[in-house]
C-alpha cells in the first residue's frame, strides 16, 4: 500500500524527455504545490502511468507480507501474507508534504495521508499465540482497516554521480493509526469452524490490542518498502530535474 504512494509522491516535480508534459513540476520545498499534484496524480492515473513507470495503484498485487512479533509480548505470531491484492488506494487523501529543499543533504522531509478504507485480500500462514489464545492456520483472510492515516519521515542523503546530485535515504521511518481493523482467518485449526469463528471474533473484538501489539513490526516492513521505492525513483534523474528552481 505505503509503497505505491509514495511513488506517486516521488515523482511530483519530475520533468524532461521521460516525462509527460502535462505533469506539473513544483519549486523546491512548495508543499501546497506536492500535495496538489500528487492528488491529482492519483485521481487521474490510479490504473497506471507507463511514461512515468507507475503500475496500477488499485488494485495492488504484493507478492509478500512477512510480520515477526516475539519474545515476551501479548501477541506473539509469525505472520505471513502471500500473493495478497490491497484495494482503496485511489481514494486516499494527501494531507501533507514537507521537505525536499534545494540542499539535499540532511534534509528533513515528511508525508503525511488517509486512506479512508484498505482491505487486503490473499493469501495467509500464522502460529503463535494472541493475548491469551494460541492460534494457528493457512488459507485465505481478509484485513480490513477504517480511516488509515500514515505518516513517513526520512533524511535526504545526497549521492553524485557523473558530476550530478540525486536524492536518497536510509533513515525511513513509518508511523500508522486506523479506527477500526476488522480481520477474518480462514481455516483455522485445520478448518474447525466452531475453534475458527471463535478466534475470528475474539480477534475482531480485541482489535486495538491486536494492532498496538503489531503496528512496530507492520511499520518497518513499510519501511523497508517505502525507502526502496524512493531511493528506485530519485536514482533516475538528477535532484534538480524533478523541481523548478
Amino acid at each position: 500500500m505505503i509503497s505505491r504512494i509514495i511513488l506517486l509522491i516521488c515523482v511530483v516535480g519530475c520533468s524532461g524527455a521521460k516525462f509527460p508534459s502535462n505533469i506539473q513540476r513544483c519549486q523546491y520545498g512548495d508543499s501546497n504545490c506536492m500535495v496538489q499534484v500528487t492528488q491529482n496524480l492519483i485521481k487521474n492515473y490510479y490504473n497506471g502511468l507507463p511514461l512515468l513507470n507507475l503500475v496500477r495503484l488499485d488494485p495492488v498485487t504484493i507478492k509478500s507480507i512477512s510480520i515477526e512479533n516475539s519474545g515476551n509480548k501479548a501477541v506473539n505470531i509469525r505472520l505471513m501474507f502471500h500473493n495478497v491484492t490491497l484495494h482503496g488506494l485511489k481514494d486516499i487523501a494527501i494531507k501533507k508534504i514537507t521537505g525536499f529543499p534545494k540542499d539535499i543533504e540532511g534534509s528533513k522531509n515528511e508525508v503525511e495521508f488517509i486512506a479512508p478504507l484498505i482491505e487486503l485480500v490473499g493469501r495467509y500462514s500464522i502460529n503463535g499465540k494472541v493475548l491469551i489464545l494460541p492460534i494457528q492456520g493457512t488459507g485465505q483472510s481478509n484485513f480490513t482497516s477504517e480511516n488509515v492515516k500514515v505518516r513517513a519521515r526520512f533524511t535526504g542523503r545526497k549521492v553524485t554521480k557523473n558530476q550530478q546530485d540525486y536524492f536518497q535515504t536510509n533513515d525511513m521511518k513509518i508511523t500508522m493509526t486506523t479506527t477500526k481493523l476488522w480481520m477474518d482467518f480462514e481455516n483455522l485449526f485445520n478448518g474447525d469452524k466452531l475453534l475458527g469463528d471463535t478466534t475470528n471474533a475474539f480477534l475482531n473484538e480485541n482489535w486495538m490490542d491486536i494492532f498496538n501489539e503489531l503496528q512496530p513490526d507492520i511499520s518497518k516492513s513499510y519501511a523497508a518498502a517505502i525507502q526502496t521505492i524512493i531511493n528506485n525513483v530519485f536514482a533516475k534523474l538528477p535532484y534538480k530535474d524533478y523541481f523548478i528552481d
